[in-house]
């Protein structure tokens, strides 16, 4: 009997330790990959077909952001005002996968709602300074859209 209990509480313990060492492991995934996390959008910015500016404060705009190791996952969402009663309407949505280097991040949308084909890319140019994520995406020399994301986790 005494046999047994110990062998049942060395288990245990073996078992602690290989859970212990799976969260050391994301740990360390998290500290080599600075995206993993959810990301609320603080500002930003984009420019439309006709070469204008469209701020997202001023188009009440509300965005989360879902990162995993290897796929994102966004929502925006426009604040309008029904009736006196502010609701909110769907925007935009896009997940898929995503690379990055020290200074870009990729994605590649692979169901999204604003008529991206699978294979085409998105890439920004990235700062982490402290709990946000400042992007910028150029392409062929214009400055395309501009964001500032707020770490939630």
């Amino acid at each position: 009997m005494i046999a047994a209990s110990r062998l049942a509480l060395l288990a245990l313990i073996l078992l602690l330790m290989n859970i212990a060492s799976t969260f050391t492991a994301s740990a360390t995934e998290l500290s080599a990959n600075p995206f993993i996390g959810s990301w609320q959008l603080g500002s930003g910015k984009y420019l439309d077909d006709k070469g204008e500016w469209q701020d997202y404060a001023a188009l009440n705009l509300k965005a989360i952001k879902v990162i995993s190791a290897s796929h994102f996952s966004f929502t925006t969402m426009k604040e309008v005002n029904q009736d006196g009663e502010v609701k909110s309407e769907f925007w935009a949505a896009g997940t898929g996968h995503y690379e990055f280097t020290d200074t870009r991040y990729i994605e590649y949308p692979a169901l999204n709602s604003f008529g991206v084909a699978e294979g085409e890319s998105f890439a920004f140019e990235y700062e982490i300074k402290g709990q946000e994520l400042h992007t910028k995406r150029v392409e062929k020399d214009v400055l395309k859209e501009v964001e500032v994301w707020q770490r939630l986790d």
